[in-house]
């Protein structure tokens, strides 16, 4: 057996310009389906640690709230709803309530509607490694109760230095407008594409320009040391939340758990049902990273569908060369059945041959691909303005090759060439010994 493969690989380049072309075919499938592997794979991991370090938790919990008559956007009880959460999720568990509100803001007759973020400085600090700042500092906007940090093109379209006062002008959720003035303590970029328009100001402040009550909050974010059994976890959560007499559901569908982890306060409407209640919908990051997930896919299914088209002539190409080399290999083939090879073996011989080929190209194209993949990502810098910013991490394209990935891909590769090499090689096999001998196929 061992002598046998021997044979088979060293018939591989027995014509070397045949098989360099069919190995140069099989090496590019190999390199672009590994190339598209690391991005959806890179994207996919990139775009889940980017927006669970901005505006996602592991478990977002998010709803609204109905009182005297008329439902509100945001929560109630939210200090409650962090106790219960902390329990529910264990020791290990980080819950951070925020405050979100759309808001416009005019300077010296310029204005600009925004989304701001109101955190709790004292323990929501992961936004502090990934901003920049030009000028002022995260120190400098954590002492000031009416200071605000914004992004460097903000910041530049308003012409704004620090120290300068903006005025805010807020529709409340009771419908009337509220107004309020804050003061520039920070001008920063950041990496993170979800990052990049976050106007960040003090829990407190937002919910007094809303008009809400202290025990107000637009989202609660749970961090989790481990995101296995993350359906269990909520569930579990969900649980104690009705224990206490909160209402919880879950999002519909991926639209609807983005719209959740997102979601503003909004204006009062009518309660049909007429009685108070806090009503929490629970969404999980799997949730929200469903339609992302989506586009990788299509993004990956169009490179499959340029491989699958190679691959058709690739398996032309299979055929009319190893209907080639049985041609040239006649009098090979009735040696090997005059001494006892049986038609199988035959066969089995050319299999073996292009399915190594096949192992070799592709491999060599995988690791080709693997290569050029952690140069682009590490040493090719690029901008990280506009939408391909989703894409980058540290102003990098987040590619990344997996080991197990190429070598399933290798396999399946080989695997193909063993099956379309099948049919030519047996036709060769089954050739009588005294025709290979003395006629052409």
């Amino acid at each position: 057996m061992g002598n046998f493969i021997a044979l088979a690989f060293k018939n591989v380049f027995r014509n070397p310009r045949r098989s360099f072309t069919l190995g140069i075919n099989y090496a590019i499938v190999s390199f672009i389906l590994v190339a598209l592997f690391a991005f959806a794979r890179g994207a996919s991991t990139n775009v889940s640690t980017s927006l669970v370090r901005a505006s996602a938790g592991h478990i977002t919990i998010s709803g609204q709230y109905a009182k005297s008559g008329r439902i509100y956007g945001g929560m109630l009880k939210a200090p409650e709803i962090e106790a219960i959460a902390a329990r529910s999720l264990g020791p290990g568990a980080t819950i951070l309530p925020r405050y979100l509100v759309k808001s416009s803001v005019y300077f010296k007759g310029l204005s600009k509607r925004l989304s701001f973020t109101g955190i709790d400085s004292g323990i929501d600090t992961g936004f502090r490694g990934q901003m920049k700042f030009s000028s002022g500092g995260w120190d400098e906007w954590a002492a000031d109760p009416d200071g605000v940090a914004l992004p460097a093109d903000i910041a530049a379209y308003f012409g704004l230095v620090l120290g300068d006062e903006i005025v805010l002008s807020s529709r409340t959720r009771f419908g009337a407008f509220n107004t309020g003035i804050l003061k520039l303590r920070g001008i920063y970029a950041t990496d993170n594409y979800f990052m990049q328009g976050l106007v960040l100001v003090h829990l407190p402040y937002l919910r007094s320009l809303d008009l809400a009550s202290e025990d107000a909050a637009t989202v609660i974010y749970a961090y989790l040391p481990s995101t296995r059994g993350l359906d269990a976890k909520r569930d579990a959560l969900s649980k104690a939340l009705e224990a206490a007499g909160f209402e919880t559901s879950r999002p519909k569908d991926d639209t609807e758990a983005i719209a959740a982890v997102s979601a503003a306060s909004v204006k009062y409407e009518a309660d049909a049902e007429n009685r108070d209640r806090v009503m929490l919908k629970l969404s999980t990051i799997d949730e929200v990273l469903g339609i992302v997930r989506s586009i990788l896919g299509a993004v990956s299914a169009l490179g499959a569908l340029v491989a699958a088209v190679m691959l058709f002539v690739i398996a032309v190409s299979i055929f009319i060369n190893l209907r080639m080399s049985v041609n040239e290999r006649l009098r090979e083939i009735g040696t090997m059945r005059a001494i006892g090879v049986e038609a199988n073996g035959v066969t089995g011989l050319f299999m073996v041959e292009s399915s190594a080929l096949a192992l070799m190209s592709a491999a060599a194209g995988a690791i080709l691909g693997a290569a050029a993949c952690l140069v682009v990502r590490f040493a090719l810098p690029i901008p990280s303005g506009g939408n391909l910013a989703i894409f980058l991490s540290s102003g990098h394209l987040a590619l990344e090759p997996n080991l197990g990935d190429m070598a399933l891909l290798v396999l399946a590769i080989a695997a193909f060439a063993a099956l379309f090499s099948y049919f030519p090689a047996r036709r060769g096999g089954r050739i009588r010994p005294v025709e290979a001998l003395n006629s052409t196929f």
